[in-house]
């Protein structure tokens, strides 16, 4: 070897230091033997998930992939939906062409900002802005606006375009169509050999990533862990301008329960297509939803005769509303989505105890 790749090395022991430092920090948080054995496993599933973004990401000939699997749903999403994501640069032009399907919402965002610069989104396309008459979509993305759309939908974006993140919202998987969506480049891109500024840079953007992902307990709105029980409405500013869309609206609390208590949310359905309830653990990671029943649509749910639906979260169902199942961890948050209505629902808590309905 003639020369030393510097800025790699450099690279990677940086990375090496982040999985130390989210280590340290994964283990002063956790409360308990179970959160930090969730904790440790968090940071390994969100250094894969970072792998894939960085490291996997092919500019040249860029493929969506899905973020989540049925064993990985970390930073937050949405268990009753979909997370594509296909890396980009601002300087290609590229197409998607798709099926919008039968499913809630779907929505797509481009972020940019590379390096060091923190992300931001710069361009957001909703569903209600495609044509969907014959059910099919094109979306032409590029600095300059193309001659000849021929019917596609032009997204103008900016020289420092870094990704394109989709989500796709689901009510009923049982009855809903999913959509399908492929990216393709417009521009030759030869196959060159790796380099070392290339390879840093992916390194650096895993370390950030990792950092990002671990820590949400601690950057978006850490207090509700001082004060559980609650529900706040929470601002995109909030959850950070790159992690969400203008459409997509939310309230945030936690909850800390006894095995025999229940936090029970009495909620007057919002006036929208879609809403749901989601528990996540401390680590903001899904709670198995595959397995149990931690997230519930507004398709699954029937409001009572009072016209408001009642939720249930604990570790056992004590018959206080539709049941949100906590696997008996002591802590944990709450996320309410909601599309299109900028005004929160109506939501009172509570805290009850199963012998109440002894």
């Amino acid at each position: 070897m003639t020369q030393s790749p510097a800025k790699t090395l450099a690279a990677w022991q940086f990375f090496q230091q982040m999985l130390a430092d989210v280590t340290k920090i994964v283990t002063e948080d956790a409360e308990s033997e179970r959160e930090l054995l969730e904790g440790l496993r968090v940071i390994a599933r969100v250094s894969s998930l970072c792998s894939q973004l960085s490291v996997e990401a092919d500019l040249g000939r860029p493929s969506f992939f899905d973020m989540c699997s049925p064993n990985r749903m970390i930073g937050g999403p949405n268990p009753n939906g979909n997370y594509y994501l296909a890396m980009i640069r601002g300087d290609r032009r590229y197409r998607i062409t798709g099926t919008r399907g039968t499913s809630a919402y779907l929505g797509f965002q481009i972020l940019a900002g590379t390096g060091l610069t923190p992300r931001r989104m710069s361009n957001y396309v909703s569903d209600t802005q495609l044509d969907s008459a014959t059910g099919e979509f094109e979306l032409l993305l590029s600095s300059e606006e193309p001659a000849d759309r021929d019917g596609a939908y032009w997204v103008n974006i900016p020289e420092d375009a870094s990704s394109v993140v989709v989500r796709e919202y689901i009510g009923d998987r049982a009855a809903e169509e999913l959509a399908t969506m492929q990216i393709e480049a417009l521009d030759p891109d030869p196959l060159t050999p790796l380099t070392d500024d290339e390879l840093a840079d992916q390194f650096t953007a895993m370390a950030w990533t990792l950092m990002k992902l671990v820590t949400l307990h601690r950057t978006i709105k850490p207090e509700l862990l001082e004060n559980p029980n609650t529900l706040l409405t929470a601002e995109a500013a909030d959850l950070g301008a790159a992690d969400t869309t203008p459409d997509n609206l939310y309230m945030m609390g936690t909850f800390r329960l006894d095995p025999d208590q229940a936090l029970v949310l009495e909620i007057e359905p919002p006036d929208t297509r879609y809403w749901n309830v989601t528990l996540e653990s401390v680590w903001h990671e899904c709670l198995e939803p595959v397995r149990r029943h931690s997230s519930v649509t507004s398709s699954a749910v029937q409001p009572d005769d009072d016209g408001r639906v009642r939720i249930a979260i604990s570790a056992a169902d004590f018959g206080f509303g539709h049941w949100l199942d906590t696997g008996g961890r002591h802590r944990g948050f709450v996320i309410v989505r909601w599309l299109d209505n900028p005004k929160p629902p109506a939501v009172t808590v509570s805290v009850r105890r199963g012998e109440e309905r002894a």
